[in-house]
């Protein structure tokens, strides 16, 4: 696979030099392009040499960051795995819902803050970045409808049609409030098999609850020996309806110690349900062409597994049901919540780890812990969630903020959108940028204004090597147009000449700022909105 990067970009990305904020700069520059995420900010502090020309001497900068190495995102049709262990050429989901192949992956040392950005709605789904990291996401402060839930409630209601008409930017995290909205983006891709008729799917998800192989071939489904439940008496019998039709075998029943088990003797249907869906409870898990089937065969294995191991009740006699299913598999209930986005509905997953969870394995009762519940709605009375047909805008609960000093990880995914999936937000993915400004600011500190001017992008490139992809080269130009910006900024402050060639410059910044606000308008907050 052809190599992405030069060594000089791998090394001012992996020990990056001048990042970070100074106070009370003598210039501030900023440049890019707000609503695909690269953002430049540089920061100047200007001094005097001996002979009193103006110098830098100081530069610092801000962009895009990353994440620490335990953080997961979002692999092939529905997995989490952690950012550390994803490797060149491996697969995984786009900012779009979309597969695509991971161009090159980066580690880099970092001391400083990291934020926890954790959603309103399922804090399992909670995430951690740095705080230069772009978010793509919604302000509440641009919505005029934003409004208080009631005396007694902060929480803030919105119009669904005023926030769906809004335009998600990249926000760099630090600039994320409480009730801001995250982008939750479901795998767009169908991909349907005749194997899995609606009446396999039903079977599946009894497998899933209910369902064990045994290493003598049998394919058994345990039910509770005891329970007087007409429901359940409903389920065994709809279950032995399926497996005939299935598999062509008429289910036998037997009591093994605390439970009624319904199962035929195939090695063949064993052998099948365990490569489609794994083993023991634990460690269940769908392969992935179950994935991408059309959600309608995919609703029929949500039914019965809700059948099996889940269960269904409301808080209020007028509130629609919420349905919950519990499972021991971690990646099983990641794969659920996949599963139900891709049907518009939004789940919830909860980790229990201080409970003992009944497990039934082979006719054993064991203690399994911990153990996760999935909960959704299909229909509600009040949204905190919303969907616009393409992505969930969830509201984020709060942020937390910690010190951290170890390794940070980002990646390069090919294609557009420059972006992937953090515990299923989208987030940027852009390495480029801090890069080639560590290597700007490396080169201007000490120089003259007037030398620094005179940097052009080809030179900059140049320095970066040849490698760099032609879709990144942009990058370049956000670095060096900051820097301009900067310049001119302390130009202004301190009431010197700007020169014709600089002064032309900055209105053409200026102008491409002002075309992309003028294309986006109704959709795009001030830059002091952002900043605030």
């Amino acid at each position: 696979m052809k190599q992405y990067y030069s060594k000089e970009v791998i090394k001012h990305f992996k020990n990056p030099k001048n990042i970070g904020k100074i106070k009370k700069p003598s210039g501030r520059g900023q440049a890019g392009n707000i609503l695909c995420g690269d953002i430049m900010t540089i920061y100047l502090k200007v001094g005097e040499n001996k002979k009193k020309e103006k110098i830098i001497k100081d530069v610092k900068f801000e962009t895009l960051g990353c994440l620490p190495p335990e953080e997961e995102i979002l692999i092939n049709e529905g997995d989490w795995k952690e950012i550390s262990s994803i490797e060149k050429g491996m697969y995984v989901l786009n900012g779009s819902g979309e597969k695509t192949q991971v161009a090159e992956t980066f580690i880099r040392r970092y001391r400083g803050a990291i934020l926890t950005i954790i959603p309103f709605v399922s804090p399992f789904n909670k995430f951690t970045v740095t705080p230069e990291h772009p978010i793509l996401s919604i302000k509440r402060r641009w919505l005029k409808s934003a409004r208080n839930s009631s005396k007694i409630c902060e929480w803030l209601r919105v119009k669904e049609e005023e926030l769906l008409s809004k335009r998600p930017k990249y926000i760099e995290a630090q600039y994320l409030n409480k009730s801001d909205y995250l982008v939750s983006v479901p795998n767009k891709k169908v991909k349907d098999s005749p194997v899995f008729t609606k009446e396999m799917m039903g079977l599946l998800g009894y497998y899933l609850s209910e369902g064990y192989g045994m290493s003598n071939g049998v394919l058994a489904f345990a039910f509770d020996k005891n329970s007087k439940n007409k429901q359940e008496k409903r389920n065994i019998s709809e279950l032995k309806s399926l497996l005939f039709k299935i598999t062509n075998k008429k289910p036998k029943e037997r009591i093994r110690r605390t439970v009624k088990e319904i199962y035929i003797c195939s090695r063949k249907w064993v052998n099948f349900f365990v490569s489609i869906a794994g083993k023991l409870a634990p460690k269940k898990k769908l392969f992935d062409e179950i994935l991408l089937l059309p959600f309608e065969k995919q609703w029929e294995m949500i039914k019965t597994y809700i059948k099996g191991d889940g269960s269904q009740s409301k808080r209020r006699p007028t509130d629609f049901p919420i349905y919950r299913i519990s499972t021991t598999s971690k990646q099983l209930a990641i794969q659920t919540q996949e599963i139900l986005l891709r049907g518009n509905i939004f789940a919830s997953i909860k980790k229990y780890t201080n409970l003992k969870s009944r497990n039934y394995i082979e006719g054993r009762k064991v203690n399994v812990k911990p153990f996760y519940e999935i909960s959704f709605k299909i229909k509600r009375n009040h949204k905190f969630i919303h969907f616009n047909g393409k992505y969930f805008l969830v509201p984020i609960r709060k942020i937390e903020k910690r010190n951290y000093q170890g390794y940070v990880c980002n990646l390069q995914v090919k294609g557009k959108p420059n972006s992937y999936l953090v515990k299923g937000f989208a987030v940027h993915n852009c390495v480029v940028a801090i890069a080639n400004t560590s290597l700007l600011t490396t080169i201007v500190k000490g120089k003259k204004l007037e030398d620094v001017l005179k940097i052009k992008k080809d030179d900059l490139i140049k320095r970066l090597g040849q490698s760099l992809p032609p879709s990144k080269i942009h990058c370049s130009v956000l670095a060096i147009d900051a820097l301009k910006e900067a310049i001119y900024n302390y130009y202004l402050k301190n009431k010197l000449e700007i020169s014709e060639e600089l002064e032309k410059e900055h209105q053409r910044i200026t102008k491409t700022k002002e075309e992309l606000e003028k294309k986006y308008k109704g959709f795009q907050a001030s830059e002091k909105e952002i900043l605030k």
